[in-house]
Order: structure tokens, then C-alpha cells, then sequence
């Protein structure tokens, strides 16, 4: 069994092309939809202060996440706006702000209330220091920014949501969602070589060898199911690691988690692979059901806004949808695993009867 492995494995190196760009499609997408449409809101920027305290304020500004403030000239900033290109223009003065907006403008109130907390605390900040003697304010500015660096309280936000209200995250949707979908294609890559291996009669010539039958179907399963958690295990954490992707604590409970769906997907295979007796007939199978699967389950967009009672009573043929439920579950869901029973024994289920189903027919074909 090892050797077989081993042998696929060197195979595989050789040939790593599919591997690889099926690796960076699912990283594409899910960037592109997941990441790329989530850029952020610009705010065009000009002032009347002078350039110590313009600076001051632009760092603060520059901490609203959702929005990008950039500084122009009076001038400009205003013709932004009237030509359409920004939808807002912050004029920074001396005792307050003034907004500068389009007439669809619909978030005044979102950053007229991010404005007013950062003036509330630059003034408070300098009335602190005027009312310092002289010869103390610079010890005195120098207080309120280690008490701002270190402060005596740490305030923390949390928000409450309906329970029967669907939580969307659309980075971890995409970066879920197309990485389930795509892998199907990875994993019958790696069931692809059986059919290969029984129409060129290898497979007899392995069956009749010492090394026993059991290992073989084995060692086939056992490589169809490392190149697909290797390329997933390799794209979440990319994601995870390097563009910083918020698993909302649940990193290392996706990659176990993805484990039951890796292992349907492979039985899926097995039985296409022992019911079809052309390499042509096998990929066409494949290409047929894998979009249809990955729209069904949700991996384009969430069933929770699909209102089709059809499409949701078909979603349950998916193993997508399973898939996305115990991934989202441990997530952004934080689902107990009594929660997560129900699509993870659907998912084994499912495994054991096409895996059950596929070695048999083969194994009467052969006969």
C-alpha cells in the first residue's frame, strides 16, 4: 500500500499542473468575490487647520475600517462630489467639520457619528492641555497618551443577532463555498487512475499480485483524499494566514471538519468511476454534477436567500450544503457539535453507502 502511495505521490510531483491551478482558481474566486468587492468606502478630505493638526486628525481617520479617507485641496475634494467620483467630502475646520455630499448619499449618519466621537476626543485631548500651567504641558500630553496607550479599562463590543436571522460573512462564503466546490475536481483526479488503471489491465495485474486487494483499494481512497485536504488545508490557510481571513476562532476546527466531506466526495467518485466504463464518461459525469452541486448547496450564494421551496428541497442532494453547514458551524455560527451532528452524519451516511455501492459493482464488473 505504501509503495502504490508513494508511487502516486511521485506521479503527482511530476505532474503537478492540475493541482496547481485548480489551487489558484479557488484562490482567485474567493479573493475576487470574497475580498476584492469588500473594498473600502473613500472619503475625499480637506482642511483648514494647520498641517500638525490635519495630520492628527488623518491618523484617527485613518482607523475607521470601512472607509478610506484621502486628503485634496478645497478645491478638488468639492469637485469630487459635484462630478460624481466621491460621494462625500469631510471639511476639517477649527470647531467642528462640515459634510460635503452627493444627494443619494445614504451613510451621513455613519460618519457623522465616527467624526464627532474623533473631534470629542482631539478637543478634549487639547482643552486638557491648555489647562495645564505652561511649563507642564508637554509632561501633561505625554500622561494622555501612555493612559490612551495603557488605559485602566478595557472596553469590549459585541453585538447580538437574532437567532433566526442568518449571520453572512461573504470572505469565509466565497473562500468556503468555492473551495468545496472546486476540490471535487481535485479528488476525482486522483479516482481518475483507476479507470485508467482497469482499461489498460493494470489493475488485474495488481489484483493478482502479492500485494492484496484490500491495500489497493485503500491506498487509492486513502491518495484521492490526501491531494484533496492538502489542497484545502494549503488554500485556508493561505487565506488565514497570510490575507488574514477572520475564522472567528474556528481555523482549526474547519480543517477537522472538512475532513467528512472530503471523504463523500471520494465515494462519490469511487461509484461514478465503478459505473462507467470510459476515462470521457467519468469526466463528464464529474463536470455535470460538480456546478450543479456547488449551485444547489450554496456555494455561489447562501441558501438562507433562496426562497424556491424546489430548489431548497433540492439543495439536500448536495454535499455541499452539508459541507457549508459544518464549516459556517464552527465559525461564524459557533454551533455546539450537538448542532453539527446532523449534516456530519449525512455526510458519513452518504460516504459509506456510495463507498459500499462503488467497490461492489467493481468488484462484480471485474468478475
Amino acid at each position: 500500500m505504501i509503495h502504490i502511495l508513494k508511487t502516486k505521490f511521485l506521479l503527482l510531483v511530476r505532474q503537478p499542473a492540475s493541482f496547481i491551478i485548480i489551487t489558484i482558481v479557488i484562490c482567485a474566486f474567493a479573493y475576487v468575490l470574497g475580498l476584492g468587492s469588500q473594498g473600502k468606502f473613500p472619503v475625499a478630505v480637506f482642511s483648514d487647520l494647520i498641517d500638525e493638526q490635519t495630520e492628527i486628525y488623518m491618523k484617527e481617520l485613518e482607523k475607521i475600517p470601512e472607509m478610506e479617507f484621502t486628503l485634496y485641496k478645497a478645491d478638488r475634494a468639492v469637485s469630487f462630489v459635484e462630478d460624481g467620483e466621491f460621494e462625500v467630502a469631510v471639511h476639517l475646520m477649527e470647531d467642528g467639520y462640515e459634510l460635503i455630499t452627493s444627494p443619494d448619499f445614504m451613510d451621513e449618519a455613519l460618519i457623522t457619528n465616527e467624526l464627532t466621537m474623533i473631534y470629542s476626543k482631539l478637543t478634549q485631548k487639547e482643552a486638557i492641555i491648555r489647562a495645564t500651567p505652561a511649563n507642564q504641558q508637554d509632561e501633561a500630553e505625554q500622561i494622555i497618551n501612555e493612559a490612551a496607550a495603557d488605559p485602566s479599562f478595557h472596553i469590549k463590543y459585541a453585538s447580538f443577532t437574532n437567532d433566526e436571522d442568518f449571520i453572512w460573512d461573504s470572505k469565509l462564503h466565497s473562500l468556503f463555498g468555492f473551495s468545496l466546490f472546486m476540490v471535487i475536481y481535485t479528488v476525482s483526479n486522483g479516482v481518475y487512475p483507476i479507470i485508467m488503471d482497469r482499461r489498460m489491465h493494470i489493475w488485474d495485474r495488481l489484483t493478482t499480485s502479492a500485494i492484496g486487494k484490500t491495500e489497493i483499494y485503500i491506498a487509492n481512497i486513502l491518495y484521492s483524499f490526501l491531494i484533496g485536504y492538502i489542497q484545502v488545508l494549503l488554500v485556508l490557510s493561505i487565506f488565514h494566514f497570510v490575507v488574514g481571513v477572520d475564522f472567528y476562532g474556528g481555523f482549526y476546527k474547519s480543517l477537522l471538519l472538512v475532513i467528512p466531506y472530503l471523504l463523500c466526495i471520494v465515494a462519490l467518485s469511487i461509484f461514478i468511476a465503478s459505473v462507467v466504463s470510459t476515462p470521457g464518461k467519468f469526466n463528464a459525469i464529474i463536470m455535470v454534477i460538480a456546478v450543479p452541486f456547488a449551485m444547489l448547496g450554496g456555494a455561489y450564494w447562501p441558501l438562507e436567500i433562496v426562497t424556491s421551496e424546489v430548489i431548497l428541497a433540492l439543495s439536500n442532494i448536495s454535499p455541499i450544503t452539508y459541507g457549508l453547514e459544518l464549516l459556517n458551524g464552527v465559525t461564524i455560527n459557533n454551533s455546539s457539535f450537538k448542532d453539527l451532528l446532523q449534516p456530519l452524519g449525512i455526510l458519513l451516511f452518504i460516504s459509506v453507502v456510495l463507498m459500499g455501492i462503488g467497490i461492489n459493482v467493481m468488484e462484480r464488473r471485474e468478475q
